[in-house]
């Protein structure tokens, strides 16, 4: 929690000053006018002073206002109890401002009046006219500042939840991204700790290669905290990866990019091309001897980025309903939390063969790009 310190307390009371002198000048120009109107003759810096007096008053009174209209919110179950509470603080305190000013105001008024004009006097009314009339005007003032506060709280509750909804959301992304690592490492290492063991008694120097990839791959894996990254950089933890399968898939395992150069330096989602890579080898490639292929592509279209992974495996039954499992879904997800509806995530069937991931988002060539889905 922040704690109060003097310099703050000096700018709330230059703030508080700053604003009561605004509505005194205001007030004196309105005085002027009406004294002008009468015929009566003195000095504006007269008639300045004396209406300042007034406000000058409320400046001091209004840390006390501040303070009630804390401990007393026009909010909650008890908004009832609460204004019939400052409505009785509003009828004590408009009153005494009223019979301060006026003391304050004859006392200056009687050192003006011998020093410069004799009709200065004139400018006050009897006692009971002027308490009444300024406490009238004490209960607007009042009430002016509560209302400002109360508004000022409101705002400052409402930036509040709309920080905290943020670092909401932001952990939430943080945490798929790391949920998406937790299902790479385990299900990825079973099956190249597998392949590395075969290598083992077959080819010391290829397992020796597959450890060192696998190495780089987790690393790469684990450093990354950002939830978008450069396309370059996705498709470098892709390589690795892929370095890694065509291991176990010896030539079978064929790898075809289409990526323009000027697109490299887009940023993606981290972790969004993996998981469609695997799923197409996984269910299009792993299950059919035939296959091999794997496209990746990537295109601009209309101010967005298409990215896009294709197999030449079975492919989907005539008719079927192609379901996300948890990796795309938490792709999905992702790409929700981070540019909401202008992404999309789209699977389906080739012509007889195959199957495509397509991965639809908005175009940024850099982090300073402002956006209200960047988190």
């Amino acid at each position: 929690m922040l704690q109060a310190t003097p310099d703050m307390g000096r700018t709330r009371w230059i703030l508080i000053l700053c604003a009561w002198t605004i509505v005194g000048l205001l007030f004196v120009v309105r005085r002027i006018v009406l004294v002008k109107v009468q015929g009566i003759h003195v000095s504006w810096v007269t008639v300045g002073a004396l209406e300042l007096v007034y406000w000058y008053v409320w400046a001091a009174c209004t840390p006390l206002v501040i303070g009630l209209a804390k401990r007393f919110p026009l909010t909650g179950p008890r908004f009832v109890s609460h204004i019939a509470i400052h409505t009785l603080a509003s009828l004590m305190m408009a009153p005494l401002a009223s019979v301060t000013e006026y003391f304050l105001s004859r006392g200056l008024m009687r050192s003006v009046f011998r020093i410069t004009d004799p009709g200065v006097l004139r400018l006050l009314p009897p006692f009971a006219v002027s308490v009444l009339s300024m406490s009238f005007t004490g209960m607007l003032a009042y009430w002016l500042v509560v209302g400002l506060y109360q508004s000022i709280h409101f705002h400052q509750a409402a930036m509040e939840r709309q920080t905290i909804a943020a670092q909401l959301e932001t952990q939430l992304s943080h945490a798929e991204l790391q949920n998406l690592k937790s299902q790479l490492h385990p299900h990825f290492l079973f099956n190249s700790l597998h392949t590395i063991g075969i290598l083992m008694q077959e080819n010391v120097d290829a397992a020796s290669h597959l450890l060192v990839c696998l190495g780089d791959l987790l690393r790469m894996a684990l450093e990354r905290r950002e939830n978008e990254i450069t396309l370059q950089s996705e498709l470098e933890f892709v390589g690795k990866y892929l370095e890694i399968e065509q291991t176990r898939f010896h030539d079978r395992l064929k790898v075809h990019m289409d990526v323009p150069p000027d697109l490299l330096a887009v940023y993606v989602p981290s972790l969004a091309l993996q998981p469609l890579v695997e799923n197409a080898i996984k269910h299009g490639i792993s299950v059919d001897s035939a296959a091999g292929r794997l496209e990746i592509a990537a295109k601009r279209h209309n101010g967005r980025v298409w990215l896009c992974v294709r197999d030449d495996g079975p492919g989907p039954a005539p008719g079927s309903h192609l379901r996300f499992g948890v990796g795309l879904t938490n792709v999905q997800s992702r790409l929700k939390q981070l540019y909401g509806d202008e992404s999309s995530l789209e699977l389906t069937g080739g012509n007889g063969r195959g199957c495509e991931a397509i991965i639809t988002i908005p175009l940024r060539s850099s982090h300073e790009d402002s956006s209200p889905h960047r988190r």
